[in-house]
């Protein structure tokens, strides 16, 4: 590959969406300033639907229009998938399980102006009414005065209409990931933690560790001699502040996780320097898409006739931050390995909470079936949130007549554990699922412990 205009990239991506159909869906979400399509390329093995179970990953390139070296891999990475798929079992393992979003291109204006060879300016940073944008999204701590973009805008809009599980966002100038928090609420530069920091610090070092120089922390030393980063990563705020930025914007709005990944010291290297930085992150990408197979997934759904449940509200206890179902109920919550209590709820059912043990280097399938609250006079259910409460009698009974069908007692042992759940447990695990159980089903459960052992057994 090789650094092109925006007019031999959308041919690039015309000529592999035609070539690959069936694992190939080329979209728009708007336009620039300077009126070009911001384009979007998906791969997947049913790339034109959300299948349901299948996490939504995104890469997101050239915000600033300067930091090429994002754009050329992401087309690099598109050819490599498309060549590989059906001959690499990895490739194609990721292509048959996630649907890979990859815009190249974010500001195709600033791109088209910037100069190659530029090391550290700023001529097409910005977008073609000068403004940043990445200082230009919905800030958590400040307003943000000036005019939302068009390319702002279209993203925001994007982020809102799929369920993006795990993001990165491509740039230059340095050889690091930063993760959220990227600003502090008193604008200085000092670790501004998320609820979610060791997720991120998790999924970030997944990318440092596979880049044989981002890993060491001593990414630019000619142009900044006194610049460390631990394993190749820092908190984004701790390292400067940065106040409307999207990898935030990301994190606090929709149920994406995204990172920054800053991939070279020079924004704008020279052409023939491009084959040496697709050799050090061609591992590092393909393995960061890995990470959204960890954690946590599963289908939250009516006990009754188990429809999914949209828009239900994914709680894990002690970190504040929820996300959402899908469409089809389904959801994907990003965890470090260990232990939670995690909470499905949904307006109109009962809350239901239950216990998960996350393992390393995998994702654990958790499933929710919920039961509906009682209804009003007038047969609707009752307006606002439902507090985790009891059941009624008349679910009590609906309950038993459900189990009583045995297709009730599999969906409840569904909701309550998985395959991967039917294992030996220590006295921990072992006590806090049996926990969780009396929390769910107080009718029916009773848990009690005898302090004396007994003289004799009846066996």
């Amino acid at each position: 590959m090789f650094f092109s205009l925006y007019t031999d990239m959308e041919m690039f991506l015309l000529k592999y969406s035609s070539e690959f159909p069936s694992i190939v869906h080329l979209y728009k979400i708007g336009r620039s300033v300077e009126d070009r399509e911001l384009y979007v390329m998906v791969i997947s093995d049913n790339p034109t639907v959300h299948e349901h179970g299948e996490p939504e990953f995104k890469y997101i390139a050239n915000m600033h229009g300067n930091e090429v070296v994002g754009r050329e891999l992401l087309l690099n990475l598109i050819e490599y998938l498309c060549r590989n798929y059906g001959t690499d079992p990895e490739v194609t393992q990721l292509v048959n399980n996630t649907r890979i979003h990859i815009m190249p291109s974010m500001n195709p204006d600033g791109y088209e102006v910037a100069t190659e060879g530029d090391i550290k300016g700023y001529k097409g940073r910005n977008n073609s009414n000068n403004f940043d944008l990445n200082r230009n999204f919905p800030d958590q701590f400040i307003t943000i005065t000036e005019p939302r973009q068009p390319e702002t805008i279209a993203v925001m809009n994007w982020l809102k209409s799929i369920p993006f599980v795990l993001s990165a966002n491509l740039h230059g100038g340095s050889l690091v990931v930063n993760y959220p928090y990227d600003d502090d609420k008193q604008g200085l530069s000092r670790y501004s933690q998320s609820p979610d920091d060791k997720v991120f610090q998790q999924v970030s070092r997944a990318y440092s560790q596979e880049n044989p120089f981002m890993h060491n922390g001593h990414p630019c030393q000619d142009l900044y001699q006194d610049e460390y980063f631990e394993d190749g990563i820092t908190n984004g705020a701790k390292w400067y502040n940065v106040p409307g930025g999207m990898q935030d914007w990301n994190y606090l709005n929709t149920n994406c996780f995204e990172v920054t990944i800053e991939l070279g010291c020079v924004k704008y290297p020279m052409a023939k320097d491009l084959p040496q930085y697709w050799e050090q992150n061609r591992r590092a990408l393909l393995q960061f898409i890995h990470q959204v197979h960890s954690g946590v997934k599963g289908t939250v759904s009516d006990m009754r006739d188990g429809t999914g449940i949209p828009n239900a509200t994914i709680s894990v206890e002690d970190i504040d931050h929820n996300i959402t179902t899908a469409h089809t109920g389904d959801y994907w919550r990003l965890l470090v390995p260990g232990t939670y209590y995690i909470t499905a709820s949904a307006h109109g059912y009962t809350p239901m909470r239950t216990y998960v043990t996350v393992p390393k280097g995998r994702v654990e399938v958790l499933d929710f079936r919920l039961t509906r609250v009682h209804s009003d006079s007038n047969g609707q259910s009752p307006k606002g949130p439902q507090p985790t409460q009891n059941p009624s009698e008349k679910e009590f009974q609906s309950l038993i007549k459900d189990l009583s069908l045995g297709q009730g007692l599999e969906q409840l042992v569904k909701s309550t554990a998985t395959e991967n759940s039917f294992r030996y447990r220590r006295y921990k695990e072992l006590s806090g699922f049996m926990r969780s159980l009396t929390l769910n089903f107080p009718q029916i459960t009773s848990l009690r412990r005898y302090l004396n052992q007994p003289k004799s057994f009846p066996f």
